[in-house]
């Protein structure tokens, strides 16, 4: 059992409802019912009682909620208090760094190094938007490279700032090379109707299997998932056997045998946004750090012909030239977190 545990719960009993709940914690309605299903599970009964009209508290919710509202309570004047005891003596804390998984936070890193030399940096991972806008908000962050997924937005605190790096990310699909469609520049998604799919294991609070489905559902077809993994060393072999076609991140290389393509209209994607506290030092380096961040991005866009294309023709010129003689990037076939790694 988590703080984060208790604050859903508090939310549901709040709302009076999962669904209103949901949209409060800028979460999918069939998440937040799985959450508080493993919740009660850890529990050892149920915290609610579900009807038409909503949801009530049993004996054991009403004990849980109590006990835990004071303990939340508690813990909020804890991050409170630390917060402002850690803007009076900001001189003598390192800045803290955060970014979601596979995001570029070394070059993060490096240019506010370069930027305040005498200021140390810690850098930390945040595992899901919420808990980067929260820790954003509660001070226990300066800045944090977020992504999020169309219709899965958070609401982030009037004390954070925030500017997209890459306000579309398109996800490509990998085919084997001798698929019927793989020479095609763009394939609209209506046309993968038949094809199996190998998934990504969606991580709570992400949004990118909801919004794949609803993509599938707009395309006429509901997609029928053979396989699922967390890794390109899964996935990739599975793809090159014909089990299925998958989405993959388009700053990955295809390894021999497999091609990458981009769909058409980029029915799934996501943004890349830089989140900062206005109060912090950061503030009045966001220019510079945008810029150093956004070259990044463009010189990996860059080495990735089929990426470099689609961006391109639909983003238009990139930002940053890549030097003659670069080596390709390696084909990519390691462990990586999804989406922020290798799968979609």
């Amino acid at each position: 059992m988590e703080l984060r545990h208790l604050r859903i719960l508090s939310q549901v009993e709040a709302s009076g409802s999962i669904r209103k709940a949901a949209r409060a914690l800028c979460l999918a309605q069939p998440a937040l019912t799985a959450q508080v299903k493993r919740i009660e599970k850890e529990l050892g009964g149920a915290v609610f009682t579900r009807s038409r009209d909503g949801v009530r508290l049993t004996e054991l919710g009403r004990y849980v909620i109590g006990s835990g509202r004071e303990l939340l309570a508690d813990f909020d004047r804890l991050v409170a208090e630390t917060s402002a005891l850690a803007r009076r003596t900001a001189g003598s804390r390192p800045l803290r760094l955060a970014a979601m998984a596979e995001l570029d936070l070394p070059t993060m890193l490096t240019t506010l190094a370069d930027l305040l030399p005498s200021v140390s940096v810690a850098t930390s991972t945040v595992p899901t938007l919420t808990e980067g806008a929260r820790a954003l908000g509660a001070g226990e962050v300066d800045a944090a490279l977020l992504f999020a997924f169309p219709g899965a937005e958070c609401k982030l605190p009037e004390e954070v700032g925030y500017l997209d790096i890459v306000p579309v990310e398109p996800a490509f699909v990998a085919f084997p090379a001798d698929h019927p469609l793989a020479d095609r520049a763009e394939v609209p998604l209506c046309e993968l109707a038949g094809e199996s799919w190998i998934a990504a294991d969606d991580p709570e609070e992400c949004g990118r299997e909801r919004l794949f489905h609803r993509a599938c559902e707009r395309s006429g077809f509901v997609p029928r998932i053979r396989h699922r993994a967390l890794s390109c060393e899964i996935v990739l072999p599975l793809v090159r056997r014909g089990e299925g076609v998958a989405l993959v991140h388009p700053l990955c290389t295809p390894p021999p045998d497999i091609v990458f393509r981009p769909l058409a209209g980029s029915p799934v994607s996501r943004s890349i946004s830089l989140c900062w506290q206005r109060s912090s030092v950061v503030d009045a380096r966001i220019p510079v750090l945008v810029e150093r961040l956004a070259e990044a991005y463009h010189l990996k866009v860059g080495r990735r012909p089929v990426y470099r294309d689609w961006w391109l023709a639909h983003e238009g010129p990139l930002r940053a030239r890549v030097p003659e003689g670069s080596p390709a990037p390696a084909p990519c076939l390691e462990p990586l977190a999804a989406l922020g790694g290798c799968l979609c």
